[in-house]
């Protein structure tokens, strides 16, 4: 795994049909509506806010190396060379952006520094240094560690099975529990650093982030269908996003529960129509049942989807060419709601 391999992954399902920038604004997860809708129409929702914090630099940093190597040549639109297709490989990622968009590190944070909390305090420690400096991450330990009845003995042991089970039984590779384990810190024992971790394992430093990124998302996942692993579960609580509408959206969804059409909405809110729309968008890539119906014929469906297949492409200003008489909106719900049924 490396940077590059998964821009080529992302690169390569946008099937030259976008920016290089609108696969910064997926792996930063922006939330605009035309990211939204790329994440859906290019199924791509692995990646989304994989890395919320990446720079513009590191990401043209990587553009240009990749095209020195000869694995994408960029002309307004980013394409993927015969050489960088052969090296997007056959590796089947395990991430999980669309769920937890960030709040994985959080999970990570939080059970780094209930180990080095118990682990310090079994040993009648009470005065060191927090491994985790964020305000949020120590209330939270220590609001879980009040609520708990057990002894610290009790609750080490507790925490201690539990880690060692989820390692264990929830598919992470052999490199994936030596990082989550080399990073934990505990008494009188300090995590390795990234770059320690990088030279011992002859990895990059941004290559074992990933992994660990992953390992996140894995461990994540397979809490969901472990809620006996009592104590790793509430270390999860709030890492996993609860509703997958921008806060605008919901407000507009529910204007829409009400009965109000697009165009009234618009004006009671005093947006653009268009910016209610890209709300829509959301809603019919989110929502079981979303009544497309009212906004389209299945005619109509079947019509741009044979333009599709027949051009390979999901261009809207290709596909408005072919059905002048659809809007765009129009046209940008077909895609949505054609490629989730499928």
């Amino acid at each position: 795994m490396s940077f590059d391999s998964i821009l080529l992954t992302i690169f390569q399902r946008l099937h030259g049909e976008r920016s290089a920038q609108g696969v910064y604004h997926i792996l930063r997860g922006k939330k605009s509506g035309q990211t939204l809708q790329d994440v859906e129409y290019y199924q791509v929702k692995l990646y989304y806010a994989l890395l919320p914090q990446l720079t513009a630099s590191d990401f043209q940093q990587a553009l240009e190396r990749m095209q020195a190597n000869g694995l994408i040549y960029i002309n307004e639109l980013v394409y993927v060379t015969a050489k960088g297709q052969m090296g997007t490989g056959s590796e089947m990622w395990r991430f999980n952006g669309w769920n937890y968009r960030g709040r994985e590190r959080e999970f990570g944070r939080r059970l780094a520094l209930l180990v080095q909390t118990l682990s310090n305090l079994r040993r009648g420690e009470t005065m060191f240094m927090p491994i985790q400096k964020e305000l949020p991450t120590q209330q939270f330990i220590k609001g879980l560690l009040r609520n708990q009845s057990s002894s610290t003995t009790n609750l080490s042991t507790s925490l201690r099975k539990e880690l060692e089970h989820a390692l264990i039984h929830s598919s992470l590779s052999d490199l994936q529990r030596t990082i989550v384990s080399d990073r934990l810190t505990g008494y009188r024992l300090t995590a390795s650093t990234w770059e320690q971790l990088a030279e011992s394992l002859n990895i990059s430093t941004m290559t074992l982030q990933l992994y660990y990124l992953e390992a996140l998302h894995i461990l994540l996942d397979f809490l969901q269908q472990q809620p006996n692993l009592q104590l790793l579960t509430e270390l999860a609580v709030g890492c996993r996003v609860d509703t997958y509408l921008t806060q605008s959206a919901e407000r507009t969804q529910k204007l829409f529960e009400r009965g109000y059409s697009v165009e009234q909405i618009a004006s009671l809110r005093n947006l653009k129509l268009s910016t209610i729309e890209d709300h829509f968008i959301e809603m019919a890539a989110n929502m079981d049942g979303f009544p497309y119906k009212e906004f389209v014929t299945e005619e109509q469906m079947e019509m741009v989807w044979r333009h599709v297949e027949q051009l390979q492409t999901k261009r809207l200003r290709l596909l408005k060419q072919q059905c002048p008489e659809l809007s765009y909106f129009q046209l940008r719900l077909i895609i949505i709601i054609g490629r989730s049924e499928s």
